[in-house]
């Protein structure tokens, strides 16, 4: 058997580890991808929010390197954080009609949020309708679909890319869903279709079975119907549900209690309907009564609840309710448990952050404070432990 000597094997690897570290060197100077000065320069720029100085320097690059997706992405997005969403359309435009086909659907996403900045929703629609086709965007488009029906209360269309949403998002998402089958039965009872409007309160029930919106809605037909004591049980079930919704749901309950015969019964039934969740303090539960029940009640509240309530009023009103409402006008009724909207109304949906069911009536906070902002609003209102509890 032929063997090489010693000094010529030593040789050959030396010449092998040369050629190999050569040939490695010209593939990484393949890979290396070359981009201008200037090009991280507007980085620089962009990282410390020199937005101006960034788009001019993107601009230039954009010039001299017309086919560099990156930099022309880059180049939109700076202009529509800038408020130039003209700009920005134009970029995203031309990178979308003669663009490389890997980076279409891109400018096409690009271009739709570049449409949502300047209000255009109906162009926006039809991208986000497109790349509902696409694999990369589809979920982000139909996440933005889903914005711009709710925006414009098409419930319809709302529920319909509801149902093109992933399974784990729309299991998340049911009770979001179920409002808004609520707010087209709402549209329906409007409209006089009560059949309608039944008919899509049943299928609320396959997403969310107790919606206190979906009883207060069927309370309402029932209540058009004359089924007098069907609807008081509703609302009291709502009121089981969520407390909540207590400043809204009461006076419909006082009203037909009256129409029952059942005033005398009216604060045990709220007491124990309100209370039987368990997320009320006595005292909130005392406060949301005061707040919706006549003076003349408030005895009965101090029986029930446990705690005593006293009220003088320099201002002439007939109800502490109407005098809460004074300070409520001011402060708002509700606040919003996301983002601490005050509001005066009522909503289902926060009118800042859209965030359903988050609507909460301010006194539940107050029940929690001392009396010091009630001689602002020209009157005092004591609410203290009877002599069977602690003070409070």
């Amino acid at each position: 058997m032929f063997a090489l000597p010693p000094l010529i094997l030593g040789f050959a690897f030396i010449a092998v580890g040369i050629a190999c570290w050569h040939l490695g060197r010209r593939a990484a100077r393949a890979r290396t991808v070359r981009l201008p000065r200037d090009y991280y320069v507007g980085l620089d720029h962009l990282i410390n929010d020199r937005f101006d100085r960034a788009a001019e320097v993107f601009a230039r690059v954009a010039e001299s390197n017309g086919d560099t997706a990156e930099i022309q992405f880059a180049l939109g997005s700076l202009f529509r954080r800038r408020g130039e969403v003209d700009r920005a359309i134009a970029v995203h435009t031309r990178i979308k009609e003669e663009g490389a086909a890997a980076v279409r659907d891109q400018a096409a996403f690009a271009l739709g949020l570049d449409y949502l900045s300047a209000g255009l929703m109906d162009r926006a629609e039809r991208l986000f309708e497109e790349l509902g086709a696409s694999r990369q965007y589809r979920n982000d488009a139909l996440e933005h679909l889903l914005r711009i029906y709710e925006q414009q209360g098409d419930w319809a269309n709302a529920l319909k890319i509801f149902h093109e949403l992933p399974a784990d998002v729309q299991s998340e998402r049911r009770r979001v869903a179920a409002h808004y089958l609520c707010e087209l039965a709402e549209h329906a009872i409007l409209q006089g279709d009560a059949e309608r409007a039944r008919a899509l309160l049943r299928q609320v029930q396959s997403h969310d079975e107790a919606l206190p919106r979906a009883a207060i809605l069927t309370a309402r037909l029932l209540e058009a119907a004359d089924d007098t004591r069907g609807a008081f049980d509703l609302y009291l079930r709502a009121l089981r549900d969520d407390p909540g919704l207590a400043l809204e749901v009461i006076p419909r309950v006082s009203n037909l209690a009256e129409r029952m015969g059942r005033k005398g019964e009216l604060v045990e039934d709220l007491y124990r309907s309100l209370g039987e969740a368990g997320r009320l303090s006595s005292r909130q539960l005392a406060w949301l009564l005061v707040t919706t029940l006549p003076a003349a009640e408030a005895h009965r509240i101090e029986g029930v609840t446990g705690e005593r309530v006293t009220a003088e009023a320099t201002v002439d009103a007939s109800t502490l309710g109407a005098l809460l409402a004074r300070i409520g006008a001011a402060g708002g009724r509700y606040q919003c448990e996301q983002c601490g909207l005050n509001s005066v109304g009522w909503y289902w949906r926060c009118p800042k952050c859209r965030t359903w069911d988050s609507m909460l009536p301010a006194v539940f906070k107050w029940a929690e404070r001392t009396d010091a902002a009630a001689p602002a609003a020209g009157y005092t209102l004591h609410i203290k432990s009877s002599t069977r509890g602690a003070a409070t």
